[in-house]
């Protein structure tokens, strides 16, 4: 009941957006490795094992991928997002930032 209590926090956190998007990311991730983890595992008679290690693989590429997203920089003037390289906004030549 304890964890059913800890997931049901979590998962409204990141519904509700306060997390970082590496901090939703690495959930999402641990959620889906875990489940998926789980499936895997149970075929070779190791269901927990196979949750564990999918859950960390999970949360691991969902953190690497968050920590792309929030690396994306914005125009201040038009609003259109770009990859982290991009310094100046190609359309209107305004210095880009970075989401906070």
């Amino acid at each position: 009941m304890k964890k059913l209590l800890v997931v049901s926090v979590f998962a409204a956190m990141v519904l509700t957006g306060c997390l970082t998007t590496t901090q939703q990311g690495a959930g999402a991730g641990a959620v889906v490795g875990g489940g998926l983890g789980a499936i895997i595992g149970h075929q070779s008679g190791s269901t927990a094992e196979g949750a564990a290690i999918g859950a960390g693989v999970g949360a691991l590429s969902g953190a690497l991928i968050g920590h792309q997203v929030d690396k994306t920089k914005f125009c201040p003037v038009c609003g259109r997002k770009f990859k982290s390289d991009v310094e100046y906004c190609p359309y209107d030549g305004e210095v880009l930032r970075t989401r906070q």
